[in-house]
């Protein structure tokens, strides 16, 4: 797949004359828009055409808003879920206040028509562009084909990255992942905490730094898999038990995202980790000592083996 910041050097290196494209913030790439890039590839390759997926680095409302969401994915996993949903090159745009106060008409001219060259555009329901808020019936004048693709529904109401931050924030993970369509996961480097899960619990725990503007889970301990991210790539998914908590036995007073691969050994101080969260294990609490809380992490992870990777 082809990622480019600049329009004009995306099309330089895929090399088309013409393509279909999509536009939004697919925070989450959820089933909403799995569904929009679905069909966005099923047109374009119908066509004979490249499918393209125009996107925006950082997401607008961090720009914009002053009290913005947290997001539901790095941009890094964005790319590898427009990439699995079939998507042939990616315009990431770094976005400004600049860039907002564009107009619809612009940016349709400069980026997705001189530049990228787009014949057919592919929009989600409740899509609007540029600073007057253009919709489908707008923007119908500048392309051979607009296609507004209908919102996906689930329990009755859209799948919508809102949505799935507040089920997340609520602690209902398991309705997270369904209107994802996967296990909700995060990214971040691996650093040095307390030192109290090797030394004194006799079970090593990697200590994740996540970015501040990143949606998590309520907190609690989860069963989850792991697998680390390199310039090579990424490792395999293993079994493991993360708990987001405030370490109430040790008096904790700030949340700390700690992973427990199991059966793994080696030193990932500075190296990348995804985490995605499959079910909750149990809420956090209190321990009298030690050696309560060493039983309850070995049944954590009794619990871990008996549940998919």
């Amino acid at each position: 797949m082809h990622t480019a910041s600049d329009p004009k050097a995306l099309r330089e290196q895929a090399a088309w004359d013409r393509c279909t494209a999509t536009v939004g913030n697919f925070d989450g790439v959820h089933l909403g828009h799995q569904e929009l890039l679905r069909r966005t590839v099923e047109h374009a390759h119908a066509a004979g055409m490249p499918a393209v997926a125009v996107t925006f680095n950082p997401h607008p409302a961090t720009v914009l808003c002053p009290r913005a969401p947290k997001v539901l994915c790095s941009t890094a996993q964005r790319l590898e879920y427009m990439e699995q949903a079939g998507v042939d090159a990616v315009l990431v745009m770094p976005f400004s206040r600049e860039l907002a106060s564009r107009s619809a008409g612009d940016f349709c001219r400069e980026v997705l028509l001189d530049a990228l060259c787009v014949r057919d555009l592919f929009i989600g329901y409740d899509f609007r562009m540029g600073s007057d808020h253009a919709g489908a019936d707008e923007l119908r004048g500048f392309f051979s084909q607009v296609t507004q693709v209908q919102a996906v529904l689930k329990e009755g109401a859209p799948v919508s990255s809102t949505r799935i931050r507040k089920a997340l924030a609520e602690g209902r993970l398991e309705e997270a992942n369904r209107l994802l369509g996967r296990p909700f996961s995060v990214q971040g480097e691996v650093v040095h905490g307390e030192g109290r899960g090797g030394p004194l619990l006799g079970i090593p725990t990697a200590n994740l730094d996540v970015p501040h503007t990143q949606a998590m889970t309520a907190p609690a301990v989860y069963a989850t898999s792991a697998r680390l991210l390199g310039d090579e790539g990424a490792g395999e998914w293993q079994m493991s038990v993360t708990s987001f908590c405030r370490n109430p036995t040790f008096d904790g007073s700030s949340l700390t995202l700690e992973t427990h691969i199991m059966d793994f050994s080696g030193d990932i101080y500075g190296r990348g980790l995804e985490v995605r969260f499959l079910a909750l294990l149990r809420k956090d609490r209190r321990f009298d000592g030690l050696e309560a809380l060493k039983a309850q992490l070995h049944a954590d992870m009794d619990e871990r083996r008996g549940l998919p990777l």
